[in-house]
This record gives C-alpha cells, sequence and structure tokens, in this order.
C-alpha cells in the first residue's frame, strides 16, 4: 500500500478553526503572511474511522463523565504491540490529556522539590520549562555530534552528572525530536544500565514512535528488560500519528505500582481524574481502523523529507540538513551562512517569511538550527523551501 492510495497532497484551508499553527499569528507577534511550519501538528485531515467514531459519538448527545475500561486500555496495549512489538499490561496504562500534562505529573509525583531531573539538549522545549515550572532542579546533558554529524549521548558525561548532581529523573525523547535520532537497542541499553545502577528513573516520551524511516528500528525502552520495565515510566498518545492533539488523550505506561500509583494520585491532586469522551472515542477508532492509513502517512512523510533533502543539496548546499531517522521535524544547520540569532530570525521571518521553531529554543547546541515540520502536502513544503532559497540566495 503506497501514500498514492490516500490523498496526502490536498491543501485544506485551516483559517478560523482557533488552530494554533494557522490562526494566532498576532498573539504570537508573527506576521499573518508567514508560512506556519512550526508546531508539530499536521496538516494532513485525521483518516475517516476517526471522525466517523466522532460523529457517532456526537450524534448520542450524551458528554458526561466519562471514565475508560479495561478493553480501551486493551486496545492501546495491542496496538502498541502490533506497531512497535511490545505491548504493557493493560493494567500498566494510565489515560491523561497529553503528554506534556503526563510528564509534569510524573516529575511532581517521582521527584521532590529541589531534587534533580536531566534532560538532553537541544531538546523539545516544554522539557525544561516543565522542571523549571515545577521547582525541580534541570541538568542539561548536551548531546555530542560524531564524525559523520550523527548525534550521540555522551555516557561517561551522562552518570558523571548522574552521580554529582544526585539525578533522581532523566527524561528521555525517543524518537529524538529535534535532531531526528531513532536511539538503537544498543543505546537505550546504555543509558538504562547507568540510571539502573544509580537510582534514576526514566521518563520515556515515545510520542514520535510510529514515524520511522529506511532500515532504523524503534526499540519501546521498557521492552529491553523487565528491570528497566520496572525502572521507567513510557509516554505515548495518538496526537501526532492521528493530529489529534485538540481532543486531549495520551497514555501513561507505568508496570512500577508505586510509579504508577504516585503518577495518579497527582494527578488527581491537580483536578484531572476522568477522560474525554470524544478523546476516547477517537483513540479507539485510530488505535483499530487506521494501520493502512499509517503506513500510508509515513511512506508520504518520508518522500517530504527526501524531497527536502535533495532540494537543499542541490540548491542551497550551504545549509545541512540532519537526516532524520525519525518524526517528522527535520533539523537545519544554517550556521554555515555566519548569521547571528538575530540575523538569522530576521531572515527567516522577514525575507523568508516562514514560521519555523529557531534552534535556540531547543536549548544548548540549538543556535544556528532550524526546525522544519514536514507534516504538510508537498506544495506546501515546496512553497516553503523555495521561500527559504530566495531569501538565503538574496544575501
Amino acid at each position: 500500500m503506497t501514500a498514492n492510495h490516500f490523498d496526502f497532497d490536498k491543501v485544506y484551508d485551516r483559517k478560523n478553526t482557533n488552530s494554533l499553527k494557522w490562526d494566532f499569528f498576532k498573539e504570537r507577534k508573527r506576521s499573518a503572511d508567514e508560512l506556519p511550519l512550526w508546531v508539530a501538528d499536521m496538516d494532513f485531515r485525521s483518516p475517516d474511522p476517526i471522525i466517523a467514531a466522532l460523529k457517532e459519538t456526537a450524534d448520542k448527545g450524551f458528554f458526561g463523565y466519562t471514565v475508560e475500561k479495561y478493553e480501551d486500555k486493551r486496545i492501546v496495549s495491542d496496538y502498541l504491540k502490533r506497531r512497535h512489538g511490545f505491548g504493557p499490561d493493560p493494567d500498566d496504562i494510565i489515560f491523561q490529556p497529553s503528554v506534556c500534562f503526563a510528564l509534569t505529573m510524573a516529575v511532581v509525583a517521582l521527584a521532590k522539590e529541589g531534587e534533580a531531573v536531566l534532560i538532553n539538549q537541544p531538546v523539545y522545549y516544554p522539557f525544561a520549562n516543565i522542571v523549571r515550572d515545577v521547582n525541580r532542579k534541570l541538568v542539561i546533558n548536551p548531546l555530542a555530534r560524531n564524525a559523520d554529524g550523527k548525534y550521540v549521548i555522551d555516557y561517561d558525561l551522562l552518570e558523571k552528572q548522574i552521580i554529582e548532581e544526585k539525578v533522581k529523573l532523566y527524561i528521555l525523547c525517543s524518537p529524538h525530536n529535534p535532531v531526528g535520532r531513532v536511539w538503537t537497542k544498543e543505546e537505550l541499553q546504555k543509558i538504562g544500565d547507568i540510571c539502573l545502577s544509580h537510582g534514576v528513573t526514566v521518563l520515556a516520551d515515545e510520542i514520535h514512535a510510529d514515524f520511522i524511516y529506511e532500515d532504523n528500528v524503534f526499540t519501546p525502552f521498557a521492552s529491553i528488560s523487565e528491570e528497566f520495565e520496572k525502572n521507567s515510566v513510557s509516554f505515548t498518545s495518538p496526537s501526532k500519528t492521528f493530529n489529534m492533539a485538540g481532543l486531549q488523550i495520551a497514555e501513561v505506561l507505568a508496570h512500577d505500582e508505586k510509579k504508577r500509583k504516585a503518577i495518579e494520585n497527582t494527578s488527581n491532586t491537580y483536578g484531572y481524574a476522568e477522560i474525554p469522551i470524544m478523546g476516547l472515542s477517537a483513540m479507539k477508532a485510530a488505535y483499530t481502523g487506521c494501520d493502512e492509513w499509517v503506513d500510508a502517512l509515513v511512506d508520504y512523510i518520508y518522500g517530504n523529507i527526501t524531497y527536502m533533502e535533495s532540494f537543499l543539496k542541490e540548491r542551497l548546499p550551504m545549509l545541512k540538513m540532519v537526516h532524520p531517522e525519525g518524526t517528522y521535524l527535520p533539523w537545519v544547520d544554517f550556521s554555515g551562512l555566519s548569521l547571528s540569532k538575530g540575523e538569522l530570525e530576521d531572515l527567516m521571518r522577514n525575507k523568508a517569511k516562514l514560521w519555523l521553531d529557531a534552534g535556540y529554543i531547543f536549548g544548548v547546541g540549538g543556535d544556528g538550527f532550524e526546525r522544519y515540520n514536514v507534516a504538510c502536502p508537498r506544495e506546501t513544503l515546496k512553497e516553503a523551501l523555495e521561500r527559504t532559497e530566495k531569501a538565503v540566495k538574496g544575501l
């Protein structure tokens, strides 16, 4: 089955829908003529089974308090087993409104105020905000780049920081946003061994797990060993794969009962107990009736990635795109232009007329980079790249 079976080329008008991506230029101090390829929100319509499930639920007309059943958790487990070879015990699953909310609850539940939480940077910028906002100590482990330009983890530094800073939690981004790494089983084993030996709980954000390319293989962290499963909490959601972040549903996978109960209790304390009925309906449809669509989606996005890579190599060789093993968020190095942070921002906003996520917001190692979102019709991506080309060649 190919992406041609579904119409991912169709361009939809998403304006005037309260879309964060398309409707909040003024509020975010952006210009309305900037093309938005920033927030990780796809410009593809969600698959038909999800829309049908939402209509069916709406037609019933009841939107009261909603609680998941064991069978709903089984659907999550079966999907993860089918797609990634590892399905947690349904009893290990907790539903939450989003991965960011769930991560916040886990940090609050599993680390006391002032205790250290380690993250790799550059990384999805809410991680640092979460740690700081709940008054935990942020420890940054910078990603390194090997001779091939591939991002890797400095394990010696990781262990040194864990010991010296008395790290309690490690937030792992897997697959990694924004550098596009799909960590190998061997890499995850090293992380897990270090964390296990020093009593550090791993919080594994695995929300981009469905977007894997070429011969890369996604390994769920908890699947590596029983010890890792017990020493970790994993986070996932249908929101990225099925473009349904607005339906507010995510899953926490916690095999250790003490950790699971602590997260549940913290979530209840913060006022979240029942899940949204529309999110639950959409989740069930996504995880039971859309595998063919997911396969086609990933094929199409990989086509966008290869198109972008070829475009830059042929027409803008001074820009270096980090080859993504996963995610739909290519990470592009503009440092060859020798621009200051302000000059690069001016180039992208005022000359290219693009709304991207600037690399510096991802922390250490992000300066001089821009993150593109290629989960869009090819026509949209082509326009974005041509805007980039015109701006860069106009310098």
